[in-house]
């Protein structure tokens, strides 16, 4: 296979895949690390989350936007257990926006007037990944090239070992990334590493392409953990981080932060079923087949405004005890009045115009 052969610039950390809303502000604490003074920061991100727990398989599509002025950079990704990769639509995201959006209720006016996953790190210099021996530490179980990206999945025996064959392979890993990525080693987890490059080294905006992964797990898992920042602390205050989940399964879902942690900060913003018609159409913009379980569908929506975001573990998500159906507030449309309101307008107006109609009749006569 041939492989994107980087300048020394940024690898980006995930905690996840690739994602992102409507929402242009910068992340400010995603534990940036500043690679040849090419930071890489994420302005946007959101993920959708297609869980069948007959079969314990989880569906998991990230999309983000970034900032940076570096020539390249990359992910790198932990699963559960090893993923299968392929290309999804991006405009599945807008579609979810668009069924959750609030309704729109027309209503007369009021009388008298009228809503880290980029987590940097350096890039190669110049080397591909290359497949391991069987007695290394560090195996590679795939590599392919999807959605405009070159991926590898790693599987390490420890942390120490993964962060040699990633020095080897021309990749700087810093103290903190190498402690990122040592629970996720610990618990046998796979790696799956991330490589784009711009078009215009000048441009600092990249919208990445939305790839799908898919991969078995007892519990339906967001990878949610971020390495401790190296960034000097500022006495600015921080600007606005969203993350956006969809999470579609056959009930309204919650998380908590860890398995048995204290309830995730993202707050359920829409929860409802989804007819037959909008699955079979998502289904077919994420490239999945028609009869991808589970047959019906409940959209769970998560907003997590937090800045900075306590990411000391990974989101875990369940069934939620509550299965009420939950929207948005409605947007209300003020429309103009055709008709005055109240008893003295019309009084007013016969006032003036009977005299007059009567007149009319009595010259007619």
């Amino acid at each position: 296979m041939k492989h994107l052969r980087l300048p020394a610039t940024a690898l980006v950390l995930g905690l996840a895949v690739l994602s992102v809303c409507p929402c242009p502000q910068t992340a400010q604490r995603c534990a940036e690390a500043f690679p040849q003074n090419k930071p890489v920061e994420i302005a946007d991100e959101s993920a959708i989350i297609i869980w069948d727990a007959t079969t314990k398989t989880q569906h998991f599509i990230r999309r983000a936007s970034f900032k940076t002025y570096g020539q390249d950079f990359g992910f790198l990704v932990p699963t559960p257990t090893k993923p299968t990769l392929a290309e999804a639509g991006d405009e599945t995201f807008a579609k979810l926006t668009e069924i959750t959006a609030p309704r729109v209720v027309t209503q007369s006016a009021p009388s008298g007037g009228g809503g880290c996953i980029g987590c940097g790190m350096a890039a190669p210099k110049g080397a591909s990944p290359g497949i391991a021996t069987a007695e290394s530490a560090v195996r590679v179980l795939d590599e392919q090239r999807v959605a405009g990206y070159d991926t590898a999945t790693l599987e390490a025996d420890d942390a120490d070992s993964l962060a040699k064959w990633l020095e080897e392979h021309s990749y700087d890993i810093s103290p903190r990334l190498k402690e990122w990525v040592r629970p996720y080693v610990n618990m046998h987890w796979k790696i799956t590493a991330f490589k784009f490059a711009k078009k215009n080294a000048d441009e600092p905006e990249v919208n990445s392409a939305a790839v799908r992964m898919t991969f078995h797990t007892e519990r339906p898992i967001f990878p949610y953990r971020e390495p401790a920042s190296e960034a000097p602390k500022s006495e600015k205050p921080l600007k606005e981080r969203l993350l956006r989940v969809f999470f579609l399964s056959d009930k309204r879902m919650q998380g908590t932060l860890g398995d048995k942690g204290p309830t995730w900060p993202g707050k359920t913003v829409w929860a409802k079923p989804l007819t037959a018609e909008q699955r079979d159409l998502l289904l077919k913009q994420l490239k999945l087949a028609a009869d991808t379980p589970p047959p019906s569908w409940w959209l769970t929506e998560f907003e997590d405004h937090s800045s900075p975001r306590p990411g000391t573990d990974d989101v875990y998500f369940a069934s939620s005890d509550d299965q009420t159906l939950v929207e948005r507030p409605p947007f209300i449309q003020y429309v103009s009045r055709k008709m005055p309101d109240g008893v003295m307008c019309y009084a007013l107006a016969a006032y003036m115009i009977v005299p007059c109609l009567i007149r009319c009749v009595r010259r007619k006569k």
